[in-house]
């Protein structure tokens, strides 16, 4: 496979900036957190594991508007206290050819749940900002409230779904800043294999009244090394209705291998 010199995607225009949003996202992950953080000091509970978490670096082969191969990076962290629980995820992967950028997706996103029954119904507040030009859009960021239910259908089974509306706002590639009402519907499916290894799958679906959908799936198995090390693989296929642009691509995926540290 021969790549191009250079990078087809147009230079940098002027658009308007989400900053706000992107500070805005830290802040509210902060608040969230050390809101819930001063709660802990009213009344000590008998050593729960409130903090969690895991970083994980690996190897990615991408296909789509540009195939190629490239390193990937993914953090998440989770706080969970009584029926509060909020999780902040990051997902970045970058690669680069010569002078040209075939890769550069950064992914933000932060949940804060209230659980009404323990680990059963639930509403939930979510913020997610997308950057990848690839996909046909300088970002993407989507404001959603609803809520959901986690159904466990046997021992090492469980299905947690949930709905929601807001808003989502965007910056494609070519066209004007959009801003318009959407509904976000997702659904995962979680299967402990064994004591070390677990199989998930998590389809979501981002609909817009400008009819600029989003549609993701993200497949994995992840098994345990040796105590927090662990290995995951992961297939995710993202699906964006934008308006055909020459050499841009709808359907772009990632396929990663990534060793994982948890603590």
């Amino acid at each position: 496979m021969t790549l191009p010199r250079k990078s087809q995607i147009p230079p940098h225009q002027k658009y308007d900036k989400p900053m706000p949003f992107i500070m805005g996202f830290f802040l509210f992950a902060g608040l969230t957190v050390s809101t819930c953080a001063l709660a802990n000091t009213a009344k000590t509970p008998k050593k729960p594991k409130i903090w969690s978490g895991s970083a994980a670096f690996g190897y990615s082969s991408v296909t789509g508007t540009y195939p190629s191969l490239s390193l990937n990076g993914k953090d998440w962290i989770r706080w969970q206290y009584h029926r509060w629980e909020n999780r902040t995820r990051l997902s970045y992967n970058y690669t680069a050819a010569s002078t040209a950028v075939y890769a550069n997706r950064l992914v933000l996103q932060n949940q804060t749940r209230y659980y009404f029954k323990p680990k059963v119904h639930y509403v939930f507040g979510d913020i997610r900002y997308d950057r990848n030009p690839f996909d046909g859009y300088y970002y993407h960021l989507a404001e959603i409230i609803g809520e959901g239910n986690v159904i466990h259908l046997n021992k090492t089974m469980s299905l947690d779904y949930q709905g929601g509306v807001g808003a989502q706002e965007d910056q494609p590639i070519g066209l004007k800043y959009q801003s318009n009402p959407a509904a976000r519907l997702a659904v995962e499916y979680e299967w402990h294999l064994t004591r070390h290894a677990t199989f998930r799958e998590k389809v979501t679906a981002l609909l817009s009244t400008a009819n600029n959908n989003t549609y993701e799936s993200v497949t994995s198995v992840q098994t345990r090394l040796y105590g927090p090390l662990s290995l995951q693989m992961s297939y995710t296929a993202t699906y964006n209705e934008l308006p055909v642009i020459s050499y841009y691509k709808k359907l772009n995926t990632i396929t990663t291998a990534d060793l994982m540290y948890k603590f």
